[in-house]
């Protein structure tokens, strides 16, 4: 046997210690990580797909979001045309009380004119590239009739998305008093929308999710509104991180989604980022706004963004990848089988955190459950409850949930029904 020396001894004892330390800090995962410092009052990072939250700051602090309004009107507008009771290519008529305020230079437009008329599209583009607050409006009017009509279906609607924290008074998010005979009388001339950070994010979640075509246009940093005509304007985007405008960043490639900014709300904005086929979406509310393009906004979602890319990792759950085993089926053919998520989810683990650390407990919807098991038979690809996720036995925080992350489940192929002999054996056991 060799003898090692002091010293010899001494350095192995040291990079043991050394060994053991890191790997107690690498243990403890995402929450490890230092969070960024955001010079933000309010702020949320979370999965597009399935909601899961990454980063909270006061994220369900109502605040006013000015412009972000036009996420729920344009997201109004969508299911109109989805539901075939307005179209692209309609002509839209201008009233005087909206060209007014197109024309006022104090607020963001695109001047229209009360002698004609702009398509849908020519509207519905000058609303979320430029955040024009008189062409939203006329698509309210398009939609509604009248401007209070519309305001009232943009509360029904944030109430059926469960946006409990909204505000509603304008559609464009202009104060009451900017809105002029567009607004109350009846409330104060300050009044105007609120919501909180999370409401926000769940919002923007449901717009990508049954409209991800509008990603077509809030990527667009410039286009041209009426090219020709009596109206026409160059348009800018005002989110700086599209390519090729100010804040774009290579590493970051931000395709939306909304930007709002008053005096009240400060400097907002919602990006959204697919990086690797994993979409993000972050708010950021209140953040500076000094001057007229102030960057602040930008920079605070950027921190954010690389942030929440260097703390976490991502985890593509799919038929392939995940499958849930041992789920029983008490008068099946066979008594076990196998189901996955319903569709393809990622969900965001720590970088020092293992996939096996991730834990699941199925919950099967009451009309396919039989004897705590799924009944049978059941068609393959048939959505039957949910899977609740755990990472390191902790819950995994949802935007609109209480709880953990949970997702929906499907089976993976036909579950085929014993023969009614074995159904009958299986019904007197369980009797003892």
């Amino acid at each position: 046997m060799t003898l090692k020396s002091p010293k010899s001894s001494l350095k192995i004892g040291l990079f043991l210690c050394f060994f053991m330390m890191s790997f107690m800090v690498g243990g403890l995962g995402a929450k490890a990580a230092t969070a960024p410092n955001l010079q933000v009052k309010s702020a949320i990072a979370v999965d597009a797909n399935t909601g899961q939250i990454l980063y909270q700051k006061n994220d369900q602090r109502k605040l006013p979001i000015a412009s972000l309004t036009k996420l729920l009107s344009v997201y109004v507008v969508l299911k109109e045309i989805k539901a075939g009771h307005l179209h692209w290519n309609q002509r839209v008529a201008i009233s005087p009380e909206i060209a007014k305020i197109s024309r006022n230079s104090e607020l963001t437009n695109v001047p229209l004119s009360a002698n004609r008329k702009y398509t849908v599209r020519e509207l519905y583009q000058a609303s979320l590239i430029t955040s024009a607050n008189a062409a939203v409006s006329a698509l309210g009017n398009a939609v509604s009739g009248s401007p209070h009509r519309f305001v009232t279906k943009l509360r029904t609607t944030a109430k059926q998305l469960h946006l409990t924290s909204a505000h509603i008074v304008t559609a464009s998010g202009i104060t009451n008093g900017q809105a002029g005979k567009l607004g109350y009388s009846g409330i104060l001339k300050n009044d105007e929308n609120t919501m909180s950070a999370q409401d926000v994010a769940s919002l923007s979640r449901a717009l990508l999710k049954e409209y991800p075509e509008i990603l077509q246009t809030t990527s667009l940093s410039k286009a041209w509104f009426d090219k020709g005509g009596s109206s026409q304007t160059r348009m800018q985007n005002w989110n700086q991180m599209l390519k090729g405008l100010g804040q774009y960043h290579a590493d970051l490639p931000v395709d939306g989604l909304k930007t709002g900014t008053s005096n009240a709300a400060g400097g907002n904005f919602v990006g959204t980022v697919n990086r690797n086929g994993h979409r993000l979406i972050t708010v950021v509310m209140h953040a500076a706004n000094k001057t007229s393009g102030d960057p602040a906004r930008f920079v605070q979602t950027r921190k954010l963004m690389k942030w929440v890319y260097a703390t976490y990792q991502p985890l593509t759950l799919n038929a392939q990848t995940y499958q849930l085993s041992n789920v029983k089926v008490p008068m099946g053919k066979v008594k076990t089988v196998e189901t996955t998520v319903a569709q393809p989810s990622t969900v965001w683990i720590g970088k020092h955190q293992s996939r096996t650390q991730l834990q699941s407990k199925v919950q099967i919807a009451a009309g396919y459950r039989e004897k705590d098991g799924l009944k049978a038979p059941l068609a393959a690809n048939t959505t039957v409850g949910k899977v609740k996720l755990t990472l390191a036995g902790k819950s995994i925080s949802q935007v609109g949930h209480s709880g953990t992350l949970s997702l929906p489940i499907k089976t993976i192929s036909e579950i085929k029904q014993a023969n009614w002999l074995v159904r009958t054996w299986r019904n007197l056991l369980s009797l003892f």
